[in-house]
């Protein structure tokens, strides 16, 4: 493991410059992909969601560079427990479903769409929820059964939710409903 790159990621923050310095560095760099896989998926690494950060930036604009690691950042997904983790990687489901350059397995897909139903039904904070709905949305389009159980969980849900909740509830149901 390089220090020069972990303490990097240790001392970074949520701010975007801070995070796009990372991205940047990783991009001009891809020999250090793999190690902020490793970190990302190392739930033990206390900065574990800070490299999550810069992958959840990379998944948007090279997706191409997760490709090798994605079966273990799947596989990880369910596990965390740090808020800021599970923000994260709801944005990397998201992006992951919607990519043009990634061809997911079925198998993957099948496990990205499990975990936004968790977070649906499950006690995650709003911007997971808010992107498992845009994941299974995007799901639903090849997928009816799919679009039924989103439309049961928001319908069961959205009055009990935040504004932000439903706001991003009324966009996916106006989606799956047309």
């Amino acid at each position: 493991m390089n220090a020069f790159f972990h303490d990097h990621i240790a001392k970074s923050n949520a701010g975007t410059l801070s995070r796009n310095t990372l991205r940047f560095f990783v991009v001009k760099n891809p020999e250090y992909m793999s190690e902020l896989a490793a970190i990302a998926t190392d739930l033990s690494n206390k900065n574990h969601h800070k490299a999550i950060w810069i992958i959840e930036m990379l998944v948007e604009d090279h997706p191409e560079m997760l490709v090798p690691y994605l079966d273990r950042i799947i596989e990880t997904i369910p596990k965390y427990k740090h808020e800021s983790a599970i923000r994260g990687m709801s944005r990397v489901a998201y992006f992951l479903s919607i990519s043009k350059v990634i061809s997911l397995t079925e198998n993957q897909k099948e496990k990205l769409i499990e975990i936004c139903l968790d977070w649906l039904i499950g006690n995650a904070k709003v911007a997971p929820k808010a992107y498992a709905m845009y994941t299974l949305c995007h799901y639903a389009q090849k997928e009816d059964w799919i679009k039924e159980e989103l439309r049961n969980i928001i319908n069961k849900d959205f009055h009990h939710q935040s504004a932000g909740y439903k706001a991003a509830a009324k966009e996916v149901l106006r989606k799956i409903d047309h």
